[in-house]
């Protein structure tokens, strides 16, 4: 920065970062139209100057320069407005011979309006991994992730899926009429492999019958 302070003149190509400007560069950035330029430096004029800063602080500090913009702030004269230009009056008392006098002067000039703005920027990692934690906690892949490292990575995977998933069957109009012909057919099969079971039954049957007849009494099964 100091060596910009050195005498120098401002040029788009050849010097653009030095801060020194001529008033006709600047007059011819803020109007195109050589008629108002003209009109302008006869009776006036606003015209902004801003200074944008956009620096990385990871890169030299050198590097960082600002960028010059010009734009004119008052009315143009062909749009023929109330008060045209910029102007300002002021007063001065001046005494002769025992006599008071007083001057108003209005005088007309250019106006300038320095702005400036800028932003500049630094890596950090702390401020990097809190954005990525809140991002994460936001979108709510927090549990997500847990629940991929436990499943899949931990010791105790099997034992977490246990308790985390539940095994279902949906019974459709096809399966559900399967069970009553299996149940039909194991009874079936049942009676085929123990005949002796079944003599035994009507047997025993007839035993309890013959001996509610002898005592007199009829129970019907």
């Amino acid at each position: 920065m100091a060596d910009d302070l050195k005498p120098c003149v401002f040029h788009p190509k050849d010097d653009k970062h030095c801060p020194i400007f001529t008033l006709d560069y600047i007059v011819n950035q803020a109007e195109n139209g050589s008629n108002e330029r003209d009109l302008m430096l006869q009776y006036g004029g606003v015209i902004s100057i801003k200074l944008d800063w956009d620096c990385n602080l990871d890169r030299n500090i050198k590097i960082c320069k600002p960028a010059y913009s010009f734009a004119r702030l008052d009315v143009p004269y062909r749009e023929k407005p109330f008060s045209v230009g910029f102007n300002f009056r002021y007063a001065s008392t001046w005494k002769h011979e025992r006599d008071q006098f007083r001057t108003l002067t209005k005088a007309y000039g250019l106006r300038f309006i320095i702005a400036t703005s800028g932003q500049a920027g630094k890596f950090d990692f702390i401020r990097l991994s809190l954005n990525i934690g809140s991002l994460v906690g936001i979108f709510g892949l927090a549990t997500f992730f847990c629940d991929i490292i436990i499943l899949h990575l931990s010791k105790g995977a099997k034992l977490y899926r246990k308790h985390v998933f539940e095994m279902a069957h949906f019974r459709t109009r096809f399966s559900s009429a399967i069970p009553s012909t299996k149940m039909d057919s194991k009874d079936n099969s049942n009676n085929r492999l123990n005949p002796t079971t079944n003599n035994e039954t009507t047997l025993l049957n007839g035993l309890i019958t013959d001996s509610t007849k002898i005592r007199g009494k009829t129970v019907r099964m």
